[in-house]
C-alpha cells in the first residue's frame, strides 16, 4: 500500500495545513491498512524519510491532534505501556464512508473501481485505436494546419503531439 492511498477531500480542500504537516499526514495515510482499519505510524521512520528531527515530527503530530473535521481529530495519540499508540479517526471514518469495512474491503474496492471506470470511460480521444508509435507516424505526416488545431487533451498520448510540434520548430 505504500504507493497508493486514499485522500479525504475535506482534508485536502478545507484545511490549510503547513507543508510539513501535510507531508506527514500523507505519509500516515499511506501507512493506513484498509483491511484492518488500523494506522501504523513510526515517528523515527517519518523523521528519517523527510530529514526532520524527532522533535519536529512530534510537534507536527501534536498540531494535527488539535485539528478536527466534523468533530473527529486527524490524529490521536495515546500512551501505551512501552510505546505511543497513534490512531487516525477522521481517516478511518472517511474510509468507512467509501465502503471499506473491517476485514471486508471488497465493497470499498468495488466503489473505487466504479469511480475510476466512470472517469476513464467518459473521455473520448481522437485516434483512440492507434498506439503511440502509430499516432506519432500519423502526426508526422499531418499538415501544419491540422496539427495546430489538435489539443494535447484530445489525444491519449499527449507527448506525441508535444514532440512533433517541438521537432517542427527545430526544422
Amino acid at each position: 500500500m505504500s504507493s497508493f492511498y486514499l485522500s479525504d477531500p475535506l482534508v485536502l480542500n478545507e484545511l490549510k495545513l503547513q507543508d510539513e504537516d501535510f507531508r506527514i499526514y500523507q505519509h500516515c495515510c499511506k501507512q493506513f491498512n484498509v483491511k484492518t482499519l488500523n494506522s501504523f505510524i513510526r515517528v523515527v521512520e517519518i523523521a528519517g524519510q523527510f530529514q526532520l528531527s524527532l522533535e519536529q515530527v512530534q510537534h507536527s503530530l501534536a498540531r494535527m491532534t488539535r485539528i478536527r473535521i466534523q468533530g473527529l481529530p486527524l490524529i490521536t495519540i495515546k500512551e501505551g505501556s512501552k510505546y505511543l499508540i497513534f490512531d487516525m479517526p477522521r481517516h478511518r471514518e472517511f474510509i468507512k464512508q467509501i465502503g471499506f469495512m473491517k476485514f471486508n474491503s471488497s465493497k470499498g474496492w468495488k466503489a473505487l473501481r466504479g469511480c475510476i471506470t466512470n472517469v476513464a470511460s467518459n473521455k473520448v480521444y481522437k485516434f483512440a485505436k492507434l498506439d503511440q508509435y502509430e499516432l506519432q507516424d500519423l502526426l508526422s505526416d499531418m499538415p501544419d494546419e491540422q496539427l495546430n488545431n489538435l489539443k494535447e487533451t484530445d489525444l491519449q498520448y499527449p507527448w506525441c503531439l508535444r514532440n512533433e510540434k517541438k521537432s517542427r520548430k527545430i526544422n
